[in-house]
């Protein structure tokens, strides 16, 4: 999450403590965020190195993307919908039975948006932050807006901004996150960051920083 005395989160402080560990490893934040598509493809160019949080999927195995053998935690989907909406979804054929009027939000560019499509979910990908989307849900635009749970625990979402919305209780496609390169990255280095990455789940202070951001 950016404030206005810079990056904080969860990622930033992994890279913190790598840096901790291994002096001659230094992360470099960029200065704005960025859609995950656009990520990918400067990781593809070779202008960005480092890419934390992660999922693994073929299509990023493929680009040539390098991921740590261990991941940061495991993440998932929430759905969030209007407070008034009596929904009930366990799982995603329930979405699919309301056809039309089951239509879910998703950030443009996201990873999961080719996965949901060929699973018959219905997708307004149109919009391009989680803020818009939201927007988007208050006004009744459409049924659903899917984001990772980390997103709703963090302070970049305050339940106090949006009254009108409330979240299903349900876990959606949990599935490790991890820190990864781009192909460009020298094995050398991926190395070195994995290696200091172990030392932080060996010593515990990776678990430390997951619970001291609420992703436990």
């Amino acid at each position: 999450m950016k404030t206005e005395s810079g990056w904080k989160g969860p990622c930033v402080d992994v890279y913190r403590a790598i840096e901790a560990i291994d002096p001659q490893l230094h992360f470099v934040l960029d200065d704005d965020p960025m859609p995950i598509r656009r990520i990918e493809y400067e990781l593809s160019a070779g202008r960005r190195d480092i890419i934390c949080g992660a999922r693994k999927n073929a299509s990023r195995e493929a680009a040539g993307m390098q991921f740590l053998k261990q991941g940061l935690h495991t993440t998932g989907y929430r759905l969030a919908v209007r407070a008034g909406d009596d929904v009930v979804v366990n799982n995603w054929n329930d979405v699919k039975k309301l056809g039309k009027a089951g239509k879910v939000l998703i950030m443009q560019g996201h990873a999961e948006v080719e996965r949901l499509q060929q699973l018959g979910v219905i997708l307004d990908s149109g919009t391009p932050t989680a803020e818009q989307n939201l927007i988007k849900l208050e006004a009744g635009r459409r049924r659903f807006f899917y984001h990772r749970d980390s997103f709703f625990k963090s302070g970049a979402y305050s339940p106090k901004n949006h009254p009108s919305i409330r979240l299903l209780p349900v876990i959606l496609d949990p599935s490790p996150a991890y820190i990864a390169g781009g192909k460009m990255v020298p094995k050398e280095v991926m190395a070195q960051i994995d290696n200091a990455f172990s030392k932080l789940v060996r010593n515990g202070e990776l678990n430390r920083i997951i619970k001291a951001n609420a992703l436990d």
